[in-house]
């Protein structure tokens, strides 16, 4: 028996010396690691475009990705992601997208209600135009309502044709209609500033200045394309410049000439700076009504509550009602100052490619509204 236990250890002994001295593992060889894409490699060498699509189409510069895109495609036509985001950047330059972008953001389109507007508004001054004609004329009766008759057919007529063809916007309509409205304005005010006594000559001197002003609104119409907001702003510039101002004056004493001739300045300058202002603070014509309508409240506010305190002369009154009047169309400008836009921050969208489970590639999109 112990003969046999020593035969079997001595067996074992060597079947273990017997076994290959490779077959033991080491602890020094390092595992390998998959190798990486060669730089030769067509969808390797354009990442590098990818990428740039990628970063234009978040920044919205849709263009420049389908350009980077196709160059991608065009180098490795199987790569994952480069198609399925040059068809979207494709759908955001379609004409839909660019015709709901120019409908909020674009310039004003051709309307019949502005092509309307005009010509109610250019009878109106080529009948106002007949009649002062024939006030020079000194004609009567039925020569009077035929010249005015003739003046108002001239003013439907040349508005109508003369916009047949190319139509016209909200803003150059108000453009031009509110030169005719400015003109009366001035042309009283140069009556009074250059003391004319005869009524021809007063005739004269609104016809020329209601013919000159619509020419002056024509012009800017044509050359700028102003949007109804920004005529709007021109108007309501020159409109409470000169209103203020005829407040403070009324608390001085002077000659009556001198008033006109200060107004005229002062409204001309609300009219230009509020128009240049208009190119770089746009705000829609309903947007102005309520800040005009803020001006009003304020003026009339400023008037009431010193008439309450139990002030009885006109001068304090007015210089009420003028710093009122300023106050209301500043808290206005203040109120509706979301008006145009929405009060909150516009959604932010994230778009970025993902894979899914077994190997399917997707897109992953996140957002906070």
């Amino acid at each position: 028996m112990p003969l046999l236990l020593v035969a079997l250890l001595s067996l074992l002994a060597t079947a273990a010396s017997a076994q290959p001295a490779s077959a033991q593992p080491s602890a020094d060889v390092p595992l390998s690691t998959p190798p990486l894409p060669s730089s030769s490699d067509p969808c390797a060498s354009a990442e590098s475009d990818y990428l740039r699509g990628f970063d234009a189409l978040v920044t919205g510069d849709d263009e420049t990705a389908l350009g980077a895109f196709e160059r991608v495609l065009a180098a490795c036509p199987t790569h994952p992601y480069a198609g399925e985001l040059a068809r979207l950047a494709q759908i955001r330059l379609g004409p839909g997208v660019e015709l709901a972008e120019a409908a909020l953001f674009g310039a004003e389109k051709p309307t019949g209600f502005a092509r309307g507007s005009l010509v109610v508004w250019q009878t109106l001054h080529g009948a106002t135009q007949g009649a002062l004609l024939c006030g020079i004329a000194d004609c009567e009766g039925r020569a009077f309502l035929g010249v005015s008759l003739l003046g108002a057919g001239a003013g439907a007529a040349a508005s109508w044709l003369l916009t047949r063809e190319a139509g016209v916007t909200s803003g150059q309509a108000a453009a031009i209609n509110s030169g005719t409205t400015w003109g009366v304005g001035y042309g009283i005010a140069a009556m009074e500033v250059f003391d004319i006594n005869s009524d021809a000559g007063n005739f004269a001197t609104i016809m020329g200045s209601m013919a000159g002003l619509t020419g002056a609104g024509i012009a800017v119409a044509l050359l700028t394309s102003p949007s109804a907001g920004q005529v709007s702003m021109a108007n309501s510039g020159g409109l409470w410049s000169g209103v203020v101002t005829a407040l403070l004056l009324s608390t001085m004493d002077g000659e009556t000439k001198d008033f006109f001739a200060i107004e005229s300045v002062v409204t001309g300058v609300g009219i230009t700076s509020f128009a240049l202002l208009s190119k770089t603070y746009p705000v829609s014509r309903g947007r102005m009504l309520l800040i005009d309508s803020g001006g009003i409240i304020g003026g009339l506010l400023g008037a009431a509550t010193a008439a309450l305190l139990g002030v009885k002369e006109g001068e304090p009154i007015a210089i009420s009602a003028a710093l009122g009047t300023l106050s209301g169309l500043g808290v206005t400008t203040w109120i509706t100052r979301d008006f145009d836009g929405p009060s909150t921050p516009a959604p932010e969208i994230t778009l970025a490619p993902t894979v899914l489970g077994r190997g399917a590639a997707g897109l992953m999109l996140g957002g906070r509204f």
